[in-house]
């Protein structure tokens, strides 16, 4: 394709070349207007396909308007459409984080923990987009940016469609693994689809992550792209020992080469994602607690702290012995007693004053302080000013940081 750094469109002038798929580049580009960099991709519009020129631009333009239409927390988002000289261009978000490819390596599992805490929340924007009938298509670690360790933001949403790629390329393997490595069944035979093909992609993502390999072998791309549709995904626990079990089946049903057999809606799906999770996270805290003895007094009950650790790391943060702790960011001299700032909460959206937890008879409430993108118990949303009881191993997310929940005495 040519080199268009240089050129401007939109009033966006084109700095530097950051990546590639099918018949379009992304530039990286910098808004003038508003002092900020924007990624710009930029597709030639030429006759494709049996398609005219018309056809193609009216299927971009829709494209286009559908996915900016997307407000969702972890799908990237678009600030404009436009047409300039022979290319069609679509401007959005510019993420520096890179994407969740740049993070796996082969044969370094992630935790179940850190593999969640990506998996659930591009679900749920998934979930989000088939509910206005949008269908990825093109679900794999590269369309997943990841401005932060926790915070995945979908991208390229029906780009497959968009470049009107007949049927892959199956002599060239780098290009077929980078594509098709993800596709279920249905695509590679180009039968009928719809949106259960996105729930078997993030399957193949989150198997990925938790074993370090993809679920199927061959030797050349031609036989790897084969297996799917003759043989049955490597079952998780003999890639990697280590997974939890409960995975077993989660990924057995969403792997299903039937669509039939599969998850029938991606709520479903990310529905016992938070489960398991919810339950793995009891069963850990369940292991490690330890039973008061029968001389601690009703006083020494009393004093039971709080605990909060990041999902997404692990780390354990700093909390007193106070009966109320408000959770928020600090703001000039306003710092509340669990400052989430300096561990993104900007970026992720949270409150200065978000929600705070209580301690009432030795039990443990959460309440939302009317935050702007919400408070939540194990991916439910709770209602603001309503307390929630709360119990060690819930996950509680405070705009798009999510914390575990535990107690020491």
């Amino acid at each position: 394709m040519e080199d268009l750094i240089g050129r401007t469109f939109g009033g966006y002038e084109l700095k530097e070349h950051v990546g590639a798929g099918g018949v379009a580049s992304i530039y990286k580009g910098f808004d003038e207007r508003l002092s900020r960099w924007v990624a710009i991709k930029v597709v030639p519009i030429q006759v494709a396909g049996g398609l005219n020129e018309e056809t193609m631009l009216a299927r971009f333009r829709l494209e286009a308007q559908a996915i900016a239409a997307l407000r969702h927390r972890n799908i990237l988002t678009i600030y404009g459409y436009g047409e300039e000289e022979g290319w069609a261009y679509i401007v959005m978000e510019y993420v520096p984080g890179g994407s969740l490819a740049d993070r796996i390596k082969s044969g370094e599992p992630f935790t179940w923990e850190q593999a969640l805490t990506i998996i659930i929340p591009v679900s749920q924007a998934l979930a989000f987009a088939h509910d206005h009938n949008i269908i990825h298509r093109d679900i794999k670690p590269a369309n997943i940016l990841m401005p932060q360790d926790d915070w995945p933001l979908l991208a390229d949403f029906g780009l497959a469609k968009m470049e009107h790629s007949a049927r892959p390329n199956l002599t060239m393997p780098g290009q077929v693994l980078g594509t098709m490595a993800y596709a279920a069944p249905e695509q590679i035979q180009e039968g009928e689809i719809d949106a259960r093909i996105d729930i078997y992609s993030v399957a193949i993502v989150l198997y990925e992550l938790l074993a370090g390999r993809l679920p199927f072998e061959g030797e050349t791309s031609f036989d790897f792209l084969m297996a799917r549709l003759t043989d049955p995904p490597l079952p998780i626990l003999p890639a990697n020992p280590k997974v939890p079990a409960a995975f077993g089946p989660i990924l057995d049903k969403a792997l299903a080469q039937d669509p039939n057999d599969r998850y029938q809606s991606m709520v479903d799906f990310s529905q016992d994602l938070i489960e398991v999770r919810y339950q793995l996270s009891r069963s850990a805290y369940q292991d490690n607690a330890h039973e008061p003895t029968s001389v601690m007094g009703t006083q020494e009950l009393k004093q039971t702290k709080a605990v909060l650790k990041l999902t997404a790391n692990g780390q354990q943060l700093p909390t007193s012995n106070q009966e109320v702790l408000v959770v928020g960011r600090a703001h000039k001299s306003s710092v509340p007693d669990i400052d989430l700032a300096p561990h993104g909460g900007t970026k992720a959206g949270v409150s200065r004053r978000h929600s705070r937890l209580l301690r009432e008879d030795n039990k443990w409430y959460v309440e939302d302080l009317d935050s702007t993108n919400g408070t939540f118990v194990n991916g439910t949303k709770i209602e603001p000013h309503k307390k929630v009881a709360i119990n060690k191993g819930d996950v509680l997310r405070f705009g798009q940081i999510e914390l575990e929940f535990g107690l020491e005495n």
